[in-house]
C-alpha cells in the first residue's frame, strides 16, 4: 500500500477562464513536470481522477446553483447570471466550465476518499483549494468549492478535522460553510481584508452558536515578511491548532503570499511560506492537501514542488533539474533573493501583526483551553 496518493490530469487545463485572466492552468501542468523530471513519482500513487458526483457536490452547492453552471456551460441563456457570480472579471463563463470544475472538485473528493479509506496517510490535489465559491454563487475565480466537499468526505471518517488556508487570500467559502460547527476548525492567514479581497476575514469572524471559538483568522498587512507572517502562523495559529487535536486536516497550500505574486502585497519567500507546512505535517495526522492561489508563473511551479517535499517526504534537491524545460527561469526551489521592503513598511506589518496575534489570543485562545 502506498501512503501517497497525488491526483493529476492533462484534462486539468480545461479549467481555462482567458489568455487574459490571471489564473492560468499551465501552472498545474509546469508543476507537474518539474515533479517529473525529479522522478519525484518513485513509490507516489499518482492517480486520474473521477469527475464529482452530483450526490458529494450537493452537500457543497444548491441544486439551483449547479444546474445554473451546467446550463450556462452549454451556452444556454440564464437570466442574470450575475445573480450566481459569473460575469465579466473574476469569473467569466467559459467552455466547459461545469466538466471542468466537476473534474478538480472530484479530484479533491478522491483525495479525501484515499485518505479516508485508509489506502494514504497523505494527498494532494494542486488543482484543487478553489476557496471561494459559495453555497450559490461563484467567487475570486472559483465555480464549485472543492475544499467543502473535501472536507465533508473526512467528516463522515474523522470527529474533528481542521482546515489550515495559507493562501494570501482569505477563505471566505470554506469558513461560511463550516461558520457554527465545532467539529471543523477553520484558520486562514491572509493579507487583509481591509486591502485584500474578498474584504473578510478578520479576528472578530471566531464562528457563532456551537461553533463560536472554532473560526480562526489571522489577517496581515501589506509588506508582511517571513519573520512577521511565521511569528504570526507559529504564536497565533499553531497553539490553537494543536489544542484541537485535529484527527484528519485539510490543507490549502496557496502560492500567492510570495512577494512577487501580481495579485496581493505579503511578501513572504517560497522557504519562509513552507515552513507552516512543515508544522502542519508535523502534526502526524492524514492530510489531505489542495493547490489554492497562485499568479506568478515562475514561483507557482516550485513552491508546489517544496509543498509536495514536505508533505509526501521527498527530498528534492535545490537546483532543479536541467531536463526540466522551464529550468533557465525557475533555477532553483528557494528563493535566492529577499524581498526589498522599505523600512517603514515592515515596521508597519511587524507591529500589526503583534496586535492581530494580541487579539487573537485574546478573543479565540479561551475556547481552548490556552
Amino acid at each position: 500500500m502506498s501512503e501517497r496518493v497525488f491526483l493529476y490530469s492533462d484534462e486539468y487545463q480545461r479549467y481555462d477562464m482567458g489568455a487574459d485572466h490571471p489564473l492560468r492552468p499551465s501552472r498545474l501542468v509546469n508543476t507537474y513536470r518539474l515533479l517529473s523530471a525529479y522522478s519525484a513519482f518513485d513509490g507516489v500513487v499518482v492517480a486520474h481522477p473521477k469527475p464529482c458526483s452530483l450526490d458529494w457536490l450537493g452537500t457543497a452547492h444548491s441544486q439551483e446553483y449547479i444546474d445554473a453552471v451546467d446550463r450556462l456551460s452549454t451556452g444556454e441563456h440564464v437570466p442574470f447570471p450575475g445573480r450566481y457570480g459569473f460575469g465579466h472579471g473574476d469569473n467569466p463563463v467559459f467552455p466547459d466550465m461545469y466538466e471542468a470544475s466537476l473534474l478538480y472538485t472530484g479530484a479533491s473528493l478522491d483525495a479525501a476518499e484515499a485518505i479516508c479509506s485508509g489506502e494514504a496517510r497523505a494527498s494532494f490535489n494542486i488543482s484543487g483549494g478553489l476557496h471561494h465559491a459559495h453555497f450559490d454563487r461563484a467567487a475570486g475565480f472559483c465555480v464549485f468549492n472543492d475544499c467543502v466537499v473535501a472536507i465533508n468526505r473526512l467528516r463522515e471518517r474523522f470527529d474533528r478535522v481542521a482546515y489550515i488556508d495559507i493562501d494570501v487570500h482569505h477563505g471566505d467559502g470554506v469558513q461560511e460553510a463550516y461558520y457554527s460547527d465545532p467539529s471543523v476548525l477553520t484558520i486562514s492567514i491572509h493579507e487583509s481584508g481591509q486591502t485584500l479581497f474578498p474584504g473578510t476575514g478578520f479576528v472578530k469572524e471566531i464562528g457563532e452558536g456551537g461553533g463560536a471559538g472554532y473560526s480562526v483568522n489571522l489577517p496581515l498587512w501589506p509588506y508582511t515578511d517571513d519573520e512577521a507572517w511565521y511569528y504570526a502562523w507559529s504564536t497565533g495559529a499553531m497553539p490553537i491548532l494543536r489544542a484541537f487535536r485535529p484527527e484528519a486536516i485539510c490543507l490549502e497550500c496557496g502560492t500567492d503570499p510570495h512577494y512577487l505574486d501580481p495579485l496581493a502585497r505579503l511578501c513572504l519567500t517560497a522557504q519562509g511560506w513552507l515552513k507552516a507546512i512543515d508544522d502542519v505535517m508535523s502534526i502526524g495526522v492524514p492530510v489531505v492537501a489542495l493547490g489554492g492561489g497562485g499568479y506568478n508563473a515562475t514561483t507557482v511551479p516550485r513552491m508546489w514542488a517544496l509543498a509536495y517535499g514536505s508533505i509526501f517526504g521527498v527530498q528534492l534537491a535545490d537546483e532543479t533539474p536541467t531536463a526540466f524545460e522551464h529550468h533557465a527561469k525557475i533555477p532553483t526551489l528557494r528563493d535566492t533573493e529577499e524581498p526589498e521592503i522599505a523600512m517603514h513598511d515592515r515596521d508597519y506589518a511587524r507591529g500589526y501583526a503583534r496586535q492581530m496575534i494580541e487579539e487573537v489570543r485574546s478573543r479565540l485562545f479561551s475556547y481552548h483551553g490556552l
